[in-house]
């Protein structure tokens, strides 16, 4: 077997998203390239590095670089991506200095707090010569790719949306303190949850031919009985000349918010996460729509009925390969090693960021104005 190309990955911050991350990407068989944590940076003790090094069973652990200053890692360690997955309050500064030191980037999403500041650092990344990436792991896994390339030029053209990503985070054992809560930190359902609901819109209305969607309505409640009204119940309209999608979000329903995180993204839900209704079959997502494994399609148009008039069903199954990140960390490697600099997904992320700053606009979702500025 030839051997695989190696890529060294430097790791911005201990968060509880890089646990999700780096174990899944670390030394997986199925993927493209070896990736290899080599340098992390954090504001804790190297003690409770390794601590977390061996709670998440990273391999070798002894020979990553802990660093207690990002800057100093941006600036001095040899590695070929960095992966920031700090609150997204934080990522603008990060990336302005990751770029100054013409640094490959994966940034968890949003890759920003606006789409102003996401414009700039694309800018940037276009002039060092990079490769910058928003961590939307969801668009390259086996269903999603299926249903843009195989399923979105058979439906016809799409009608209407539906899209929810309603997650049970918010309850009575969540202390106010929690980043959830926090909007210094970013905290906000239509930030952390909205993201994904408005790039299946994305997916749905522009995986063929991109067309001119806005929205027209946004409305919001917030968490109930919490401090600093962080936005919870939100819904969201959005309209081009053909189309209308309706994205909804909850941080506190439906579910228990009881069991431990991935418990609860695997429960089982009453509806689809997401449904795509065009002229010629639906196509329903069941949840998680973070993670979908399966493609309910059902087929309406004339040229598809069955002898009876009746519509045909079929579940389409694409199993995930563990938790699935690592598909997005193989696409920005090879961009790397391939020497094709640039940023991925630079279109789909910018509509994406501009839709969520319409929709707060909107809804008078706020944040301090530090957090905003480019």
């Amino acid at each position: 077997m030839e051997q695989k190309q190696t890529c060294r990955w430097a790791a911005l911050s201990l968060s509880n998203i890089a646990s999700v991350f780096l174990p899944d990407v670390l030394g997986r068989e199925d993927a493209e390239y070896e990736h290899k944590l080599v340098a992390i940076s954090t504001t804790g003790s190297n003690e409770r590095a390794q601590k977390w090094f061996k709670d998440n069973k990273l391999p070798d652990p002894d020979s990553i670089v802990v660093y207690n200053s990002w800057r100093t890692m941006l600036e001095q360690d040899d590695f070929d991506i960095v992966y920031i997955s700090t609150p997204h309050p934080l990522h603008y500064e990060e990336m302005l200095k990751a770029l100054e030191c013409k640094r490959n980037i994966l940034v968890e999403k949003p890759a920003t707090m606006n789409a102003a500041q996401y414009r700039k650092c694309i800018e940037l990344a276009n002039q060092q010569g990079v490769v910058l990436m928003e961590a939307m792991w969801t668009r390259y896994l086996p269903a999603t790719k299926y249903l843009k390339d195989e399923l979105l030029p058979k439906i016809g053209k799409v009608r209407r949306v539906y899209s929810d990503f309603s997650f049970p985070i918010v309850g009575p054992d969540l202390q106010d303190t929690s980043r959830f809560l926090d909007k210094a930190a970013g905290a906000g359902a239509l930030l952390d949850q909205g993201v994904y609901a408005l790039t299946w819109v994305d997916l749905a209305l522009n995986g063929v031919e991109v067309g001119a969607t806005k929205v027209v309505h946004s409305s919001s409640w917030s968490v109930p009985e919490r401090p600093d009204e962080v936005d919870d119940i939100n819904t969201v309209v959005l309209a081009n000349k053909d189309a209308t999608a309706i994205v909804t979000t909850s941080m506190t329903i439906p579910g228990s918010s009881k069991p431990p995180f991935y418990v609860r993204l695997s429960a089982q839900k009453a509806a689809p996460s997401v449904r795509i209704e065009a002229a010629e079959a639906s196509v329903a997502i069941p949840f998680p729509p973070i993670r979908p494994e399966e493609l309910h399609v059902q087929w309406y148009g004339y040229a598809h009925l069955n002898d009876d008039g009746t519509e045909k069903n079929e579940i389409i199954k694409k199993p995930v390969s563990g938790w699935g990140t690592w598909y997005q960390a193989d696409i920005i490697a090879a961009a790397v090693f391939n020497k094709q600099p640039g940023v991925i997904g630079a279109e789909e992320s910018s509509r994406v960021l501009g839709w969520m700053d319409e929709a707060r606009r909107l809804a008078n979702i706020t944040y301090d104005k530090k957090l905003e500025q480019v």
